[in-house]
Formats: C-alpha cells, sequence, structure tokens
C-alpha cells in the first residue's frame, strides 16, 4: 500500500498484487504450454496436467490478485476503501469525521519462536468511532512482513491532523493470548 497522491483536501494510496499475479500467470501458462505439448506428442497424463493447471491454478490466481485503493476526502467527508479482485468490487464507505487516526494491526509471526525478540506482520488500519465504542477498519489486504505500513500509518496520522497518534502500540493479540494461556485463564484442554 503506496501513497499516490497526497494533497491537503484529498489523499489517495493504492496497492496491488500486479506483479506476483503477472508471475504466477506466466508460470501457469509455461506448464499449460509444456502438458499441453506433451498431450499432443501421446502423453495421455499431459491432458490431466493441462486441466489441473487451468482449474487449480486459475484458483489460485482468483484468489491471489487484487487492486485496492483508498481514497480520504474531505471535500466529501468520506473514506473510500475500494476493493477489486477478479471475481468483482466491493466498495466501502466511512465518514471522514469518525476517523480518529490510522494504526497498523500486528501479530506475531507464527515461524518466530524467540519470545524476547518476536517477529510481527503488520496490517494497514484506520481506528473509527467514539472511544467506548473503536472498531478497526483494515485497508490492506492481509498481513505483510513490510515495516512500510508504520511509515504510511504515519502519514496518514499527519494528513488527518493528529501527528502524535500512537502507532502498533502495546501487545498483538498473539501475546495477549499467550500471556492468558499462560496464566491459566484459557479455556481447559
Amino acid at each position: 500500500m503506496k501513497i499516490n497522491l497526497n494533497q491537503p483536501d484529498r489523499l489517495i494510496l493504492k496497492g496491488t498484487t500486479s506483479v506476483i499475479s503477472a508471475v504466477l500467470c506466466m508460470i501457469l501458462l509455461v506448464v499449460l504450454g509444456g502438458s499441453l505439448s506433451a498431450a499432443m506428442t501421446g502423453f495421455t497424463a499431459g491432458w490431466g496436467v493441462a486441466v489441473g493447471v487451468v482449474f487449480i491454478g486459475g484458483g489460485i490466481l482468483w484468489l491471489v490478485y487484487h487492486k485496492t485503493e483508498v481514497v480520504f476526502d474531505r471535500a466529501s467527508n468520506l473514506l473510500t476503501l475500494r476493493k477489486t479482485m477478479l471475481h468483482g468490487t466491493r466498495e466501502e464507505t466511512v465518514a471522514l469525521e469518525t476517523v480518529k487516526q490510522a494504526d497498523v494491526d500486528l501479530k506475531r509471526n507464527k515461524r518466530s519462536n524467540n519470545r524476547l525478540h518476536a517477529s510481527y506482520t503488520y496490517r494497514l488500519c484506520v481506528v473509527t468511532g467514539a472511544a467506548q465504542n473503536r472498531h478497526r477498519v483494515p485497508l490492506s489486504h492481509g498481513y505483510t512482513t513490510s515495516k512500510r505500513h508504520l511509515v504510511t500509518a504515519q502519514k496518514i496520522n499527519d494528513w488527518l491532523g493528529v501527528p502524535d497518534a500512537p502507532i502498533a502500540i502495546g501487545p498483538s493479540m498473539a501475546d495477549v493470548a499467550e500471556v492468558i494461556k499462560t496464566l491459566g485463564f484459557g479455556k481447559a484442554s
């Protein structure tokens, strides 16, 4: 998710998986071409591989490809979140006056077994609602290991006029769950 336009009355962020989708598509086309070539020369297994590539590869591409556009617009007093995938476009709007700040959700990397220096994945979001009824609206498509979301959240907060808002402060949900389990407050197994 990168800032595409930063003006006093409008902030636009865009993110896409077009590069990884194009690489995946090229790999699928090469495997499809190879399997069809093998099928044409008499290897019947080539037809099975070709059908598998079309359905399984197409399904994976269906899930992987997305484009996200986030528009903060002071003139219309709206935050518009538009997510486009191969199966359609979904658009959500939130009143800009209810957006309190941008933040980053943390999720402990499951492969990190170092409790003193855990590694995290990050997801950009905005916090909306009154203090007693906060709601986190994810802006990015998923979690990533890139810390760029921290910088982007700070730039959004600068644009919103809350440059001192805390970002990614406090324990992640995985940390809280581990503490609850360690203290014996979790479900009995």
